[in-house]
């Protein structure tokens, strides 16, 4: 192989016209770019070096005649021709001296103007095919008083043709060079971002920069041949690939033949594997949706395993899609750069060869190891930003750190949970979704699952500041459809479903897409998108905004079903089939859906249950028979709750259509009665005997369950501060979307406590549940576990009020787990059992405070699922202690944010109601003590009893022992909101919430999301009709309870020298809430 002269790149080259002279000295017949040939397709032509650099005589001839005029004045490209001509051009013009800026025709007027204005350029040089688009910019910078020149630019033949030169029979003459020294800190280029979040910016390239680039960027060295007709020349990548690469190496890229002056080839996944086979390449490099194209044909796929590597970047790739290419061979890497950092990523060091084993790492890059210039800032999820940082021979284009000469580039990264230096990117910061739950989804890798579809050409997802998240698509034209078709929307919804499952299965649950959530975008409203061919999310959530607010508004008001064929029959059969593929259909999981386990044990929560019901009742309303179509009237709100198994929906149902049908139901008491005594039952005795006592100076081991909520995290923080703990075993659920400790991280980071801590050797972080076997963990784990643990903090719990009794029974039995383990186990374990005040909702307030002992009567707990599970728990604890288990019920009251963080979770009844009346203008007079437990106040009662000596109490009810009133509470809120909101009577403000209840907007439940639990701030007005709101945060039930609290007193000291609540806390909270903008002042 005849190898090219490279040149140097130590700086005594400054500009690419010098780089491109000693290539027309040294290897002036060398290729510089291979094409198919217009003369005979099936062989392939090429430009060499030499005609190129001509070329780029002859352009800046034609630019600049004579050298008129002064050096560095700003030339943009406005044009739409081959890459053989562009990249003349843009040389030509930096020969002359002037400053090229390269932009994309597919910018809006009103862009192009925003980056003409940014670097002062009046001039533009095009062709016929944008000479519309010129106009408009014209117009409109005539308007600001800027007169702009269009210039025609050479065509192909005058600029390049060879065979011009021989009828001439003479070469064009060079151009004259510039008698002063280049400036390297002057710019040379413009290059502008792809505009995803607004205007695109113009980002310069110094001479020193524009070196650095190509010093930095010899992608595989002399012996590797691109496939880059893929990308425009405009594009920072394009540029690089097109320009950079071959410049610095003497070697060529594959490219389309030239058209001009016919428009030039649209870059498709088809012909680009024609060209890059035609012209043996060995490398290629694409955006994604390339790959995803190939990989449904074997043909292309047999290819790309021929080649050295295939390289993709711009975007995410599927997973599924990456390793069934690299199962079969084909050798794949990621690549990370942008316009304003360049390329930081090693992914081009050590070129791949066909003789390297594939990379199952494909979907990482690596990261120069210790490099200076690199900082990964933790985003408290497991998540980092990549921070770039300029030194003396990496420099770059913008600067956004305050005080520092660095980049944040808001592109989001997970490293590799074994190798170092291997960083996979899962998205952007500005591109993550917060739901009104808190919850954040990081939507990148859902799209790319779901753009991999044949039939998406684009996807966006959406759902910030709502409950569920949905998605907008964009169907391929070959597949496009009117959206207000039902019956194509519903086959298309149909046709891309295993895709969405597909990117559900790889979600966390909160972030699951249901088909109803599916928006299909008009035919004449298409994404907007970037030069690089992505989707610009904001744009497009702004144009789809309309679209986007009526979809929630149907989903909150209507049962519509499109897509959602009715029972084939309404008997038992008919509907326990119809309800199990529903049910199916809602969960993230392919694990069949049982007749009679309890949903919410298989995978439901409270959104499934609500599209369920939704679906249920849109069947009814659908049939012929009048029945059953009445029926659909009586489908209560917690049908699927109180009834939460295939076999009792379906009994519940006919039920309903067929009242004579219906079976006598068992009353709440009998079930929890039935329950007690089956987990009650045959509980060992305690090999370590009833007697404890333990020194100061004594081990203590704890294991921690639910260490990721508000009440866990604060007690995982407090057991990290005290050094009297030996080690913290923490178990949490196991999650597809993160590992147990960037979950707790992401928790410490949400509520303000020190991440740091969590790094502590101390804490070993494990994902399982008390619910499974051996807790879900290997063999080695559980030993190591139960072999040293001397204190067990059960405070897992699913909090919500709407499922009923038996869909706790799980969580119940896994209660009877813990107490069989600790009563197995030879030296004393301690069970700190969370418990709830709502075990007490039905306690006559005529026997006075509830007190800190078992209650004997099932009835003051029935009516409410939660309660009444946790009712059974202290039962569970109660015979346990018998049997010598040393058992505590921690019943909790509600706890509140602390004082010196305000971090009290958005989700909660009180920042609803702050939010609310927020939007109201007036805050609600509600009476009576506010006996709420600051949350590290909790954490320190959890010291007290991890390192108590003597035997602690039954039962605690944790509610402050010195309780404030609603007027404290009322004046901090007004301190830190404003005391433009008034206070007014309860009921007043409930009656202007009133005012909005009936068919409320998706815009007003976010403003207002009291809407949601109305029936809860009913039963509040009610109850302070009493005089008292000190459980108002608990249930819905009475809230005119107070609690003994002398067991609490005697067992923490915290507790004893807890001080009543002041102002400056509720003004701690409003400022986190602020913080969080979950509450938003105009």
């Amino acid at each position: 192989m005849d190898v090219p002269v490279v040149p140097p790149l130590d700086g005594s080259l400054l500009t690419i016209p010098e780089i491109l002279d000693f290539h027309d000295k040294r290897n002036p017949d060398k290729p510089w770019f291979f094409y198919p040939s217009n003369d005979v397709p099936s062989e392939v032509a090429s430009v060499t070096y030499g005609a190129m650099a001509e070329a780029t005589h002859r352009i800046a001839h034609r630019v600049r005649p004579n050298r008129e005029g002064a050096d560095g004045q700003v030339v943009a490209i406005l044009t739409h021709t081959d890459t053989v001509l562009y990249s003349a051009l843009i040389i030509g013009i930096m020969r002359a001296g002037l400053t090229p800026y390269p932009m994309s025709p597919r910018n809006s007027s009103q862009g192009v103007c925003h980056m003409l204005e940014t670097v002062g350029c009046t001039r533009i040089v095009g062709h016929a095919a944008t000479a519309g688009l010129i106009r408009e910019v014209q117009s409109e910078m005539q308007s600001k008083g800027i007169a702009v020149r269009f210039e025609e630019m050479p065509g192909f033949t005058e600029a390049l043709s060879e065979l011009a030169r021989d009828a001439r029979g003479v070469t064009i003459a060079p151009y004259p060079k510039s008698p002063e020294a280049v400036d390297v800190m002057k710019s040379a280029l413009y290059i502008h971002s792809s505009g995803s979040t607004g205007f695109p910016k113009s980002v310069p390239f110094t001479y020193r920069r524009l070196l650095q680039w190509i010093q930095h960027n010899v992608f595989g060295g002399t012996n590797v041949r691109y496939g880059a007709m893929a990308l425009p020349t405009f594009h920072a990548m394009g540029f690089m690939m097109q320009l950079v690469h071959p410049l610095a190496t003497g070697t060529a890229v594959a490219v389309y033949t030239p058209q001009d002056p016919a428009p030039p080839v649209v870059a498709q996944p088809q012909t680009v594997y024609e060209v890059s086979k035609l012209c043996k390449c060995t490398a290629v490099l694409v955006p994604p949706s390339f790959i995803e194209a190939w990989s449904h044909s074997q043909e292309i796929v047999d290819y790309l395993k021929t080649l050295d590597v295939v390289i993709f970047g711009g975007g995410p790739l599927a997973l599924a899609t990456g390793n069934r290419l690299t199962e079969q061979g084909v050798r794949l890497l990621s690549g990370y750069g942008s316009t304003e950092i360049g390329n930081p990523s090693m992914v081009w060091d050590g070129y791949p060869r066909r003789s390297y084993p594939v990379d199952p790492d494909w979907m990482y890059f690596r990261a120069p190891s210790g490099a200076r210039n690199v900082r990964w800032v933790p985003q408290g999820d497991g998540k980092h930003e990549l921070i770039i940082i300029e030194t003396d021979d990496y420099e770059i284009a913008m600067h956004n750190v305050p005080g520092e000469r660095a980049f944040a580039t808001s592109d989001l990264f997970e490293p590799h949970p074994t190798k170092p230096d291997l960083w996979r990117i899962v998205g952007r910061k500005d591109d993550v979704i917060i739901l009104s739950t808190g919850e954040k989804i990081v939507p990148a890798h859902q799209e790319a699952y779901i753009i991999a579809s044949p039939l998406v050409a684009g996807c966006v997802m959406f759902g910030r500041e709502r409950e569920q998240p949905g998605i907008l698509v964009e169907p391929h034209l070959a597949h496009a459809i009117d959206r207000h078709d039902e019956v194509a929307l519903a086959a298309f919804r149909n046709e891309i479903w295993a895709r969405v499952e597909e990117a559900n299965a790889a979600a966390p649950a909160f972030a699951k897409i249901f088909k109803e959530m599916i928006l299909v975008t008009d035919l004449d409203k298409p994404l907007p998108r970037a030069a690089k061919s992505t989707v610009i999310r904001k744009q497009a959530l702004e144009v789809y905004k309309d679209e986007i607010r009526q979809l929630y508004e149907t989903i909150t008001q209507s049962t519509n079903n499109e897509g959602i064929a009715p029972p084939r029959s309404w008997d038992v059969a008919g509907l326990e089939l119809w309800l199990t593929e529903q049910a199916q259909s809602l969960v993230s999981h392919d694990k069949p859906i049982a007749r009679g386990v309890d949903l919410f044990q298989q995978g439901f929560d409270s959104l499934s249950a609500t599209f369920f019901r939704n679906r249920i009742i849109g069947a009814l309303r659908s049939s012929d028979d009048l029945p059953v179509r009445q029926a659909a009237q009586q489908v209560s709100a917690n049908l699927v709750f109180d009834h939460p198994t295939i076999a009792q929906l379906a009994a519940a149902l006919l039920g309903i259509i067929d009242p004579s049908s219906a079976a006598t139901a068992s009353s709440p008491t009998d079930a929890v009665r039935t329950l007690i005594a089956k987990y009650t039952a045959d509980i060992p005795v305690a090999r370590a005997g009833k007697g404890v006592t333990r020194s100061e100076d004594d081990e203590r081991v704890v294991l921690l369950t639910g260490s990721t909520g508000n009440i866990g995290s604060h007690i995982l923080a407090y057991l990290l501060a005290e050094p009297r703990v030996a080690r913290i075993y923490t178990l949490n659920r196991p999650s597809a979307s993160a590992e147990p400790r960037a979950r707790e991280k992401a928790a410490f980071r949400e509520r303000g406590l020190p991440q740091d801590a969590l790094d502590d050797p101390r804490l070993v972080s494990l994902a399982g549940e008390v619910t499974l076997d051996k807790f879900g963990l290997d063999d080695a784990q559980y030993a190591e576990v139960l072999g040293g643990v001397t204190h067990v903090i059960h405070n897992a719990w699913t909090v919500n009020f709407n499922l009923a009794l038996q869909s706790f029974e799980d969580q119940i039995a896994g209660v009877r787990r813990l107490v069989d383990v600790a009563a197995a186990s030879e030296r004393p374990v301690q069970l700190l059992v969370t418990s709830s005040v709502s075990v007490a909702n039905g306690w006559p307030a005529s026997k006075g405070p509830v007190p800190e002992q078992l209650l004997p009567d099932p009835e003051v707990a029935a009516g409410q699922g939660y309660g009444s599970s946790k009712y059974v728990v202290e039962h569970i604890l109660s015979a346990a202690r018998e049997k010598g288990v040393h058992a505590t019920a921690v019943r909790m009251g509600q706890a509140c944010g602390p004082k010196a963080t305000g971090a009290w979770g958005t989700t909660e009844w009180m920042p609803i109601l702050t939010k609310t009346s927020v939007a109201l203008g007036c805050l609600p007079a509600l009476c009576g003590p506010v006996d709420w437990i600051p949350l590290d106040a909790v954490g320190e009662a959890y010291i007290d009893w991890a390192l108590a000596r003597d035997e602690l109490p039954f039962v605690v009810n944790v509610v402050h022992p010195r309780p404030t009133t609603w007027e404290v509470v009322l004046r901090g809120l007004r301190a830190e909101l404003g005391e433009r909101f008034g206070v007014v009577p309860v009921q007043q403000w409930l009656a202007k919430l009133e005012e909005h209840a009936q068919d409320p907007s998706a815009e007003v439940l976010v403003q207002m999301p009291a809407l949601k639990i109305i029936g809860f701030f009913r039963a509040l007005a009610n109850s302070s009709k009493s005089q008292d709101t000190s459980r108002a945060a608990l249930s819905e039930g009475p809230f005119d309870l107070t609690f003994e609290t002398a067991a609490l007193l005697r067992s923490s000291p915290s507790m004893r020298a807890i001080q009543p609540m002041v102002e400056d806390n509720a003004r701690a909270w409003v400022r986190f809430w602020s913080a969080k903008e979950f509450i938003v002042q105009l």
